[in-house]
């Protein structure tokens, strides 16, 4: 039947919907009211994330067990934490958190935002935040797949850049409640047709209060522009990459959680984008890693690293070489965790961080997938090496400083082969909650040709009615 046939036997709201490809209407945005300038939400008291959690480095069986039922917890074998597998995928499917640096959970943990991919499309899907039943879909259309940001002081409220031909590169503040859409601020006058503004190969969140964020595109004139962009006040820095400055286009700058400063490349410049900081003591400013608050509140990036640093981490025994290394925006500090002078393996592939936890700062969640010799420990009912497949949560604090290792999360990420999807997708990419108190992961489960979403729920977890 012709499109048009259709389209005139549907009532007018859903003609339109169809039309502008979003029921949610672009409205009027008063900037200001999206922002909290120079106001942070308020810190929990702190609590032991790590209550009754293993923190030891022996060896642990991976025992062969099948995919936990729909929304029904199981206990780790291994290591004790309570799982839930929190959606249902269809064969082929992938179902799972954003990506490790960006926050699942709202600013009150009321809803959780997933991504979804199938054969022949992608959304994204609302759970509800503590019971994970589904909500709703979203119809927004992101620059990247892994740049949507909820607001971290107004549970409704999501950013994102949109990639649609209408609107492209346009920046957008959106209510999940009502469907509605604000236009914050175009940056298409900066951006070649067709190169979207977005944060580069590795995304971070925004400032605390909402008001900071960075971007890069290709410029109109050619090479690209990196952009930092205030909110509240409309300010709009643009510097050219390369252009008098050593910095590449691989990578926007990201904000520090205070808004004063911003990571890039490895360096710390003021959100002017003009004056360096500090150059941080890195190997690989490229190596998967997240920036959120240091114990004492501070801005500082988490990352993990395979490479000595340069200058040595600041007489760190491992030369800063670790699962974690934690570097200050403030001073410049280096300093390594989980690393082979301590006991633990040399750094495991595959490991991602999660630093989200702005609500219990110090607090960082990672995930190691592990090499490809060490596959055979899916099902061999051998003691698998530690840290391989795991879920584990760190204490950064140097004077109370643990790891603490919750659950296998039973991926192979890169190896896997079923499913059709590509083996990305399968990453666990840990998010953790606001709180801190709960951590969502993706895995496909021993390559089953599906992947899902996880939900581990820490002793400090508690759901409202309780």
């Amino acid at each position: 039947m012709p499109y048009l046939s259709v389209m005139l036997r549907l009532p007018i709201w859903v003609c339109l919907c169809v039309w502008l490809s979003a029921c949610g209407a672009v409205v009027p945005i008063d900037r200001t009211s999206l922002t909290t300038p120079g106001q942070f939400p308020k810190r929990h008291a702190p609590i032991d994330l790590c209550a009754a959690a293993v923190t030891d480095q022996l060896p642990r069986v991976m025992s062969d067990m099948p995919k936990p039922k729909y929304l029904q917890p199981i206990v780790d074998p291994a290591f004790g934490a309570r799982v839930i597998r929190v959606t249902n995928s269809a064969s082929g499917f992938v179902q799972k958190p954003l990506y490790n640096t960006i926050q699942a959970w709202n600013a009150d943990e009321s809803l959780m935002l997933l991504y979804r991919r199938g054969f022949r499309s992608t959304d994204y899907v609302l759970l509800d935040g503590h019971t994970y039943k589904p909500v709703s879909r979203l119809d927004i259309s992101p620059a990247d797949f892994e740049e949507v940001f909820w607001s971290r002081h107004n549970p409704d409220l999501l950013f994102y850049v949109s990639s649609s031909s209408q609107r492209e590169s346009q920046f957008f503040a959106y209510n999940v409640r009502t469907r509605e859409r604000g236009l914050i601020k175009d940056f298409a006058p900066y951006c070649q047709r067709g190169s979207v503004a977005r944060g580069g190969t590795d995304v971070h969140m925004q400032s605390l209060d909402d008001d900071l964020f960075g971007f890069r595109c290709k410029a109109p004139e050619g090479g690209f522009h990196l952009m930092s962009y205030r909110i509240s006040s409309d300010e709009l820095n643009v510097v050219k990459a390369g252009d008098g400055n050593d910095w590449g286009d691989w990578r926007a700058p990201m904000a520090g959680p205070s808004g004063q400063q911003m990571w890039l490349q490895g360096d710390v410049v003021d959100p002017t984008l003009q004056t360096i900081k500090h150059r941080l003591d890195m190997a690989n400013a490229g190596e998967h890693g997240d920036i959120g608050l240091d114990h004492t509140g501070q801005d500082a990036i988490f990352q993990t690293v395979f490479d000595p640093s340069p200058q040595g981490c600041d007489g760190s025994p491992d030369r800063g070489v670790g699962h974690l290394g934690a570097h200050s925006f403030v001073n410049g500090d280096c300093r390594s965790m989980i690393t082979e002078s301590e006991g633990w393996p040399y750094t495991t592939s595959g490991t991602h961080v999660s630093a989200g936890a702005y609500k219990q700062p110090g607090w960082v969640t990672l995930s190691s997938v592990g090499y490809r010799e060490q596959l055979p420990f899916h099902q061999n009912g051998k003691p698998a090496t530690p840290l391989f497949s795991e879920i584990y949560l760190v204490n950064t604090n140097p004077s109370s400083s643990q790891v603490c290792r919750l659950a296998h999360h039973r991926s192979y990420g890169k190896f896997a082969k079923n499913g059709g999807y590509p083996a990305y997708f399968g990453e666990p990419h840990p998010s953790q909650s606001p709180s801190g108190t709960r951590i969502v992961f993706g895995s496909d489960w021993q390559d089953s040709g599906t992947v899902d979403a996880y939900v581990i729920e820490l002793p400090g977890y508690k759901r409202p009615e309780q």
